[in-house]
């Protein structure tokens, strides 16, 4: 951090502010369950505030867990901050908004110390927190991850490719959706998914997306959570029939996500009208992958600076 020098004064560290852009996320594509991960260009923005005044009250559990967490792995402290949270990302929905704040906070804190940590460091600290790597991965690496335990692939995916997000007013919150995952699959169904799960990794990495069509049904997570969406078969038969490459439930859900290579406008009349006729409602959205992942700007703020026992802003 830059110092302020002043003729007969007496310095003090002045505070930082850190923006930190990150992006929402849409995980599983049907059958790569707890994997596979996308970043899209819709953005929740974290504010941290480090060395000002001293927060008001105390930080959400979330922001407060995370910044716990990245004083174990870098090894000191962390200093109070302020910490502000807004952006499009809609809670509970299965677009990984709790991960936007989990990343936000690791990156934010590792832009003010320096970057101490790597971004495969801060992927892994922000998997501890979620209990998965899908989401973290894919809001801080950006584009399309494949994740394991140990690490992830990360390919970019390409500007002709479009997610239609169907987004019910209806929240699902995660722990019902991981309370009613079956606790054992057949083999059948094993293979069934390994099958399709092999088949879009590939044809994404190589961008062959015209290979994607009939490859998202899933036979172990979604039979069991779409039963609370109303009318989730007619508006998956809509979407295909207006052109879309796959449908899935994004994340946890409960939003209906297509992916569409060059009619995402047809698919997304066509969702939003066959939800509507079922009783569900809610808005459509239109976005493009975000390739970039989590992007932070750091500015230093106006600083005091003492002279002869009296404060200046500088």
């Amino acid at each position: 951090m830059d110092s302020l020098s002043g003729r007969g004064g007496e310095e003090q560290a002045g505070p930082v502010e850190c923006r930190v852009r990150v992006p929402a996320t849409t995980t599983n594509f049907g059958p790569g369950f707890d994997t596979f991960g996308a970043a899209l260009r819709l953005y929740n923005w974290i504010v941290l505030r480090v060395g000002g005044s001293e927060p008001a009250g105390p930080p959400h559990p979330m922001v407060q867990e995370a910044a716990a967490a990245y004083a174990r792995a870098a090894g000191s402290s962390s200093p109070p901050f302020e910490c502000t949270i807004s952006g499009d990302v809609p809670c509970a929905r299965g677009l990984g908004s709790s991960a936007t704040v989990r990343a936000g906070v690791l990156v934010g804190l590792n832009e003010v110390r320096g970057r101490p940590l790597s971004r495969e460091q801060l992927v892994a600290l922000g998997s501890e927190l979620e209990g998965h790597p899908d989401n973290v991965a894919a809001a801080i690496l950006g584009g399309f991850t494949i994740s394991t335990g140990g690490g992830q692939t990360r390919v970019p995916l390409g500007s002709r490719l479009e997610f239609v997000a169907f987004v019910p007013e209806m929240e699902m919150e995660t722990k019902w959706a991981r309370s009613v995952l079956p606790q054992a699959v057949s083999l059948p169904d094993a293979v069934w998914n390994l099958q399709r799960a092999a088949r879009i990794a590939a044809a994404i990495c190589l961008r062959r997306y015209e290979e994607l069509r009939g490859l998202f049904e899933d036979r172990w997570h979604e039979p069991a959570r779409v039963e609370r969406i109303p009318g989730w078969e007619q508006i998956k038969k809509s979407a295909y029939e207006a052109g879309a490459l796959g449908f899935y439930l994004s994340g946890a859900g409960s939003t209906l996500m297509a992916l569409a290579d060059g009619r995402g406008a047809e698919v997304a009349e066509a969702m939003t009208r066959v939800a509507s006729s079922a009783g569900l409602t809610g808005s459509c959205l239109q976005v493009k992958a975000e390739n970039r992942g989590a992007k932070a700007w750091v500015r230093h703020l106006p600083r005091r600076v003492v002279h002869g026992g009296r404060k200046h802003v500088s």
